[in-house]
């Protein structure tokens, strides 16, 4: 049986459908024998009475006419010659592009190019693909770089502190978008300047924010909706005298939070003119919406681990807390000439009042003499409640004895007025002080300070000071 690709019924059905330009002419009159549909329809040939009215050499440009000699040299040579070209479409005289191939196919009998064949690309349909191609690997690219920074952005939302995790936006913003600079500014209390907290890009690093109307992350914290300025040249929802000082003219602003509140704004900013897509705009959405759960989780965390150190009652630091500034003020201590000073202050004659009055009472009182404590000690001072109506005072840098008994006089002189119905909650306390030097113990200390309170409160001397 004889191979099916012998078959020259097969061969033209091919050829025929063939995407490209295939041809066949007369080696010297230059006279077409074949021109397929595509090659037709490339060169803008209606018919077969249209293809015979045209020679081989009328395909090509003065560009391609140029190349007749190298091309009769090579079908002499070597019987073909391959290379880049271009055609002109016989209706519209557009100049084609192609790649071409010509080779012979009959010698005559003194073998000299008898016949030969063209076939030809049109490399217009080949850019088009390279273009589309390469802007669909252009997008895969960007995909993969914007999913790997939001990866990295969310582990850091995960465990990262707040100072990574902004960070980690601003370099996000500033290289997938790449603008000139990005940062993360943090709203203000009531409507004040937006502190920037993250920055990256051209220097000098901006500090603040104008609020409201005054710039345009603080109009998009103000309205709370993502704000894009393609040009800031015609610009009138907000001032642009910011980004004018520092050569910008265009830039998004996304708001960072819920719906109801605005934590702060994500911005990304360009010294050119520039329309953003709606694909930067929802990276730009993604890293926001990450670091909004970051602030979440790390607002949470903070909230956690202040209740955990905190008075419930008064908001002072607990045991655990004060312990834990017992141990540093030590640590300084043996580092210079200072010492540490504890007092222990206990309300005389509290459970009596808290029991006649009730415990509501009694809290209130609790927490105004918790408010008055903190008055008259120093500012590095630390006052904590301990217990019911126990409170210690951790003093470091301690210069004498002196110094802790004026702390102690001053405790013990404190007046708490009348409480929430005009009661009188007039009551005393008694304070027991406690020294140590870079050799004490935060154990001695508290021991010794409660030694002293108990002498205090038996004799009524107000405080007492431990040997």
């Amino acid at each position: 049986m004889e191979p099916a690709a012998a078959d020259p019924r097969l061969l033209l059905t091919v050829i025929e459908r063939a995407p490209d330009l295939v041809a066949i002419s007369d080696y010297d009159s230059g006279r077409l024998r074949y021109l397929n549909p595509a090659g037709m329809h490339l060169m803008g040939l209606a018919d077969e009475a249209a293809v015979g009215a045209r020679r081989a050499p009328e395909f090509f440009t003065d560009v391609g006419v140029v190349q007749a000699p190298e091309m009769e040299s090579a079908l002499l040579e070597q019987g073909q010659w391959e290379g880049r070209s271009e055609f002109r479409h016989f209706v519209t005289g557009e100049p084609i592009p192609v790649t071409v191939s010509i080779f012979v196919v009959q010698h005559t009998e003194d073998h000299r190019p008898a016949v030969i064949a063209c076939i030809a690309q049109d490399l217009r349909t080949a850019q088009e693909h390279e273009q589309r191609l390469h802007t669909a690997m252009e997008a895969a690219a960007y995909r993969a770089r914007e999913q790997q920074a939001l990866a990295e952005l969310s582990r850091l939302a995960v465990d990262g502190d707040l100072h990574d995790v902004l960070a980690g936006a601003a370099d996000a913003a500033a290289a997938l978008m790449g603008v000139n600079c990005a940062a993360v500014a943090r709203a203000g209390e009531s409507g004040g300047v937006l502190r920037v907290l993250a920055y990256r890009g051209q220097p000098p690093a901006l500090q603040a924010f104008a609020a409201g109307a005054a710039s345009q992350p603080g109009y998009a914290a103000a309205v709370n909706e993502t704000i894009i300025c393609p040009d800031r040249y015609g610009e009138h929802r907000f001032s642009t005298d910011t980004m004018k000082t520092r050569g910008l003219r265009s830039g998004v602003c996304v708001p960072i939070g819920s719906a109801g509140s605005v934590w702060g704004v994500l911005t990304a900013h360009s010294v050119r003119p520039r329309e953003y897509s709606d694909r930067e705009v929802m990276f730009l959405l993604s890293v926001a919406a990450v670091l909004a759960a970051a602030v979440r989780r790390i607002e949470a965390e903070e909230g956690l681990r202040y209740q955990s150190v905190h008075d419930v009652l008064t908001g002072l630091p607990n045991r655990a807390l004060a312990h834990r500034r017992i141990d540093v003020a030590l640590e300084a201590a043996r580092r210079s000439e200072f010492g540490v000073a504890v007092l222990l202050v206990d309300l005389d004659g509290f459970k009596i009042l808290n029991d006649r009055l009730g415990h509501a009472v009694g809290d209130d009182a609790l927490i105004r003499w918790a408010e008055r404590l903190q008055s008259v000690v120093r500012p590095a001072d630390t006052v904590a409640r301990i217990g019911g109506d126990e409170f210690l005072i951790v003093c470091p840098e301690i210069g004498s004895v002196e110094d802790a008994i004026a702390v102690a006089t001053r405790v013990t002189e404190l007046q708490v007025g009348p409480g929430s119905g005009g009661r009188g909650l007039r009551f005393t306390a008694s304070v027991g002080i406690a020294l140590a030097g870079p050799d004490g113990t935060r154990e001695s200390l508290i021991r010794r300070a409660d030694a002293a309170m108990y002498q205090a409160k038996a004799t009524g001397s107000g405080f007492a000071v431990a040997p």
